[in-house]
C-alpha cells in the first residue's frame, strides 16, 4: 500500500505541512488585521509633549514618532501650501478623527484647508502613511507583493 512506501509518506507530510503553513499565515494575517489599530507618525513643532517635526526628516529612526490612534481615526499630515525652508517647522503629523466637524468622512489625499488658505491637509488610512511629502499607498502595495510571494512559496 502507498502508506507503507517512504516516498508516498513524505509526499503526504509535505502536502500537510504546506497546508498547515498556509493556514497559519492566513490565520495570523486575519488576527493581525481584525483587531489592528491604526499607527501614525505624530509630531508638532512647539506642541507640548510632542517631538518636533523638524527632527522627523533628520531622524535615524522614527520610533519616537510612533503613535497608536483610536479606532475611529485617520492619519493626517498638515503642511504649508507653499514650499519654503520652514516646511519642517510648520508641519504637523498625527491622528485625526475619521470625520470632520460636519460628520463627513475624510477621503485619502491632500486638500487645502477651507479656513487656513496657507495649509494643506493630507489624510491617509494605512499604518505610518503620513511620513512622505505627499501621501503614497506604499504599504498596501508592499503587503500585496509579500502575500503573493508567500502564496508562491507555499505552493
Amino acid at each position: 500500500m502507498c502508506w507503507e512506501q517512504r516516498g508516498c509518506a513524505s509526499w503526504f507530510v509535505y502536502i500537510n505541512m504546506s497546508t498547515a503553513v498556509a493556514f497559519f499565515v492566513l490565520l495570523l494575517l486575519r488576527g493581525n488585521f481584525a483587531n489592528a489599530s491604526l499607527w501614525c507618525y505624530e509630531c508638532g513643532t512647539h506642541v507640548t509633549g510632542e517631538p518636533d517635526c523638524s527632527d522627523f526628516s533628520h531622524a535615524t529612526t522614527w520610533t519616537q514618532f510612533w503613535r497608536e490612534c483610536s479606532d475611529d481615526s485617520i492619519c493626517v499630515k498638515i503642511l504649508p501650501a507653499w514650499p519654503s525652508e520652514r516646511n519642517d517647522l510648520d508641519t504637523v503629523r498625527g491622528c485625526a478623527p475619521r470625520t470632520n466637524h460636519r460628520g463627513v468622512e475624510h477621503q485619502e489625499g491632500c486638500w487645502s484647508h477651507p479656513t487656513a488658505s496657507h495649509s494643506l491637509a493630507c489624510f491617509c488610512k494605512t499604518d505610518f502613511c503620513n511620513a512622505a511629502h505627499v501621501t503614497t499607498p506604499l504599504l498596501p502595495t508592499l503587503f500585496s507583493v509579500l502575500g503573493a510571494v508567500l502564496v508562491l512559496i507555499v505552493r
